[in-house]
């Protein structure tokens, strides 16, 4: 989930509710928090920076010679025992060699099939929201807490507990080595260390717990795969419950939302009005909405689901801050996949139930395809939904040219530094022509709140991920890419990773354990994905039969088919030579989680404020890459299709491909990257070309509105006027890459960003077509 405010409306003293508006900023105002600064707060462990080192000159094979579970030897190599079994809590020994120095000298992980064995201990803080300030904010007080399940580690052995959500083997270890650090943008010559995201939210942490962010080696090297049987009595429920989490959950949006006047009861119903066409907004059309329909979606999806408790407490204060928030309640659908009713107490309406969305509106993909003679349609979990955008932020029943009533869409807001003072702004353009797939993380704050997430001025939208197989990443804090993985992503909830207070132990271990499983349908998704790729680029030949159909390929599966096969295999050995030095592991992980500095990787769109504070971008794991595509790739989904991100011409600047995709032009407007790619509403901007927003234009002498949506486009600096063309601003990425860094970073002189994004691509034309189909298969 991602990208929707959290942030309460600011009306103390100044509501319609007068009397009770005072009282509750009365009960609830207190000092804005201070967050911790990294820039000032952290410093360098030289110490461990020197036992990285002399760990990564120690870089042996690591082998397995014994495994013992709770002191009884159950496996020995070379053996012909039964294959052993683990349960939940058992701890688990292994004896051998070349297992390196751990997890927080190395950058070494354990897996059990689908469940990486904890590295990291998790503290769940109470979290508050100050009205006053509409700041959420950790108090530093551990209302729950996860455990580590990693509790010894040397070059001979390792011992770690079973993980609460393990379900199957086989059991795997990897070590790689951190061989260095990325040195700071803004303090050159000095190592760059972030702040621990566990405490990132608690005012003046008496431990910030700053680590460089470290280089890791390209090669990594990992044990024989031990078979292992997982015993786990408790696993149907953990996933049950993390199912409905998934699904059935709002995350505390709906009271946020409600509380900041958006209309979502108006939205789903179609009643709310579009900006520009002025029609009656379809939810599916305009943010990509998916009706709910049995069989497509888990019952949890559509049935009512009763959480006692709620996975989050809610931060926002009940009845005028006096009564108590509700710790449990009922949610109900809407009709619509991942938007959902759940109760809560309004501050000055009391105890009602609101709209929120969840997992599945943004990580829920519809796909329909053919197996077997079957007619399979289906909502995927896990994979980006392409057609999900923010246009419904600026959906409502306003009369007016701005027709939402979402709070900060259309405000006074002061600039940034590059453009002081306040004004009017109404930020409808962006948020309405915002690429789809993707979201912006600070659009929908205010500037200069003081809190973590304000409105910086800069676009920066964000692909949603793909999260079908993400346990092995251990760089994935939501977007801070700090080392606590997926299992720490909604501790410390806040806007704008999409929910409200920090997610309880049992909760957070039930939705991991659901996301281990959300790999299922690979198989099928790897074969249907090829399929549609052959079938559009005239080489169903290669399956000796250019009639095949759909569902035949999809049973049989790719590997059956020789011409298939020859062709992955002459990719692979492409991707081994230039993609494996960042794309290759021993998880099935496709990735080293190496964090490439901005000034090697750069980007289309501004770097996000996650990227800006890491001064880096973690390479992506590669999966389901064909749906991917769906929504655009790399980390702002701004390339339309694998072909375009693999050419060499994409990376020459001469070329007319590069001029397409990274130059101010008249738009070329390419077809769709994929047969599955959507064209979606409006049909302005598509991957692969210019990126263009509405100039608005004055409708009569009454207007203000246009000059407040033309000031917001204007005051994001890299957004410029082409010649010749007086009704759209067009996104300037060469003025970006060549003038990022004073003002959005603090450093003496731009940074300098290469001329490609991720400007690493095949050497040769005739290597694409192969690379591509092996990468089909990731």
């Amino acid at each position: 989930m991602i990208f929707a405010s959290s942030r309460v409306v600011r009306v103390c003293g100044l509501g319609p509710v007068g009397l009770a508006v005072s009282m509750l900023c009365s009960a609830s105002a207190m000092a804005a928090p201070t967050y911790p600064n990294q820039e000032t707060v952290c410093g360098f462990n030289a110490a461990r920076e020197q036992q990285r080192t002399a760990s990564a000159q120690l870089f042996g094979q690591p082998v397995v010679q014994q495994m013992l579970v709770n002191g009884a030897l159950v496996w020995t190599a070379g053996g012909a025992q039964a294959a052993p079994t683990l349960r939940p809590g058992d701890i688990v020994t292994l004896r051998g060699s070349g297992f390196g120095a751990g997890t927080d000298v190395d950058f070494s992980k354990i897996m059990i099939g689908n469940s990486r064995v904890l590295e990291t201990n998790l503290s769940m803080y109470e979290q508050k929201l100050d009205i006053l300030s509409s700041l959420n904010y950790e108090t530093g007080t551990s209302r729950s807490n996860w455990p580590k399940d990693v509790l010894g580690w040397s070059d001979n052995e390792v011992q770690f507990a079973v993980p609460a959500h393990a379900s199957k083997g086989p059991l795997k270890l990897q070590v790689q080595k951190r061989t260095g650090y990325n040195v700071s943008l803004t303090k050159p010559g000095q190592p760059h260390n972030v702040i621990d995201a566990q405490v990132y939210r608690v005012p003046n942490p008496p431990d910030a717990n700053c680590d460089v962010v470290s280089v890791v080696s390209a090669e990594s090297k990992a044990i024989a795969p031990i078979t292992v049987n997982v015993v786990n009595p408790s696993f149907n429920d953990m996933l049950k419950l993390g199912r409905q989490i998934f699904w059935a959950y709002d995350y505390n949006l709906g009271l946020s939302h409600k509380y900041k006047g958006l209309e979502w009861d108006a939205i789903v119903q179609g009643k709310a009005t579009d900006p520009y066409t002025r029609a009656k907004a379809d939810p599916a059309v305009l943010f990509g909405a998916v009706r709910q329909v049995a069989g497509q979606v888990p019952v949890e999806a559509i049935d009512d689901v009763y959480f006692s408790p709620y996975p989050q407490l809610n931060p926002t204060p009940g009845f005028l801050a006096i009564g108590p928030q509700l710790t449990e309640g009922n949610t109900k659908s809407t009709g619509w996949v991942g938007y959902r009713y759940a109760e809560s107490v309004h501050p000055f309406l009391g105890k009602g139930s609101w709209i929120g969305f969840n997992c599945a509106s943004c990580h829920g993909y519809q796909i329909s395809y053919e197996k077997a003679g079957t007619s399979i349609t289906k909502v995927f979990p896990g994979l980006p939904n392409p057609k999900w955008s923010m246009k419904w932020a600026t959906l409502g029943t306003g009369t007016g040219k701005t027709t939402s009533k979402f709070a900060y869409v259309s405000e006074q807001e002061a600039g940034p530094k590059w453009s002081t003072g306040k004004a009017a702004v109404d930020k409808t353009p962006l948020l309405y022509l915002m690429p789809p797939g993707t979201g912006e993380s600070t659009i929908t704050r205010t500037s200069g709140e003081g809190g973590l997430y304000d409105n910086d001025y800069m676009f920066s939208p964000t692909a949603i991920p793909n999260v079908t197989h993400h346990m092995p990443v251990r760089r994935a804090l939501s977007h801070t890419e700090s080392y606590v993985g997926f299992e720490g992503s909604y501790i410390h909830a806040e806007e704008p990773d999409g929910a409200m207070g920090s997610m309880d132990a049992k909760s957070l271990k039930a939705l991991t354990a659901y996301m281990t499983t959300l790999d299922a349908d690979d198989d099928d998704l790897r074969n249907v994905g090829m399929y549609r790729w052959l079938k559009a680029n005239g080489q169903l030949a290669q399956t000796g039969n250019t009639s095949l159909s759909e569902g035949s390929f999809v049973q049989n599966g790719w590997q059956r088919y020789p011409g298939v096969a020859s062709a992955v295999a002459a990719g692979k050995s492409t991707f081994d030579q230039h993609c494996a030095s960042c794309h290759a592991d021993q998880m099935g992980l496709n990735s080293t989680e190496i964090m490439v500095p901005l000034t090697q990787v750069g980007r289309f769109f501004a770097p996000t404020d996650f990227q800006r504070k890491q001064q880096a971008i973690r390479a992506t794991y590669l999966r389901n890459l064909y749906w991917v595509s769906s929504r655009g790739l790399l980390s702002d989904a701004h390339v339309r299709n694998l072909e375009d991100l693999v050419h060499p011409d994409r990376c020459d600047e001469n070329s007319a491909l590069y001029k397409q995709y990274y130059t101010l032009h008249a738009p070329v407007r390419p077809a769709p990257g994929t047969p599955d790619q959507p064209i979606v509403a409006p049909d302005l901007n598509r991957k692969g070309d210019v990126f263009r927003v509405y100039k608005d234009k004055q409708k009569d002498i009454f207007d203000t509105t246009y000059a407040a949506r033309n000031r917001f486009v204007e005051r994001h600096k890299y957004f410029s006027m082409r010649a010749g063309d007086s009704d759209y601003y067009y996104w300037d990425f060469q003025k970006m890459r060549t003038q990022y860094g004073p003002d959005e970073m603090g450093t003496s002189a731009p940074i300098g960003m290469p001329a490609t994004p991720h400007p690493w691509c095949a050497k040769s034309a005739s290597d694409v077509a192969n690379l591509v189909q092996y990468l089909l298969t990731l």
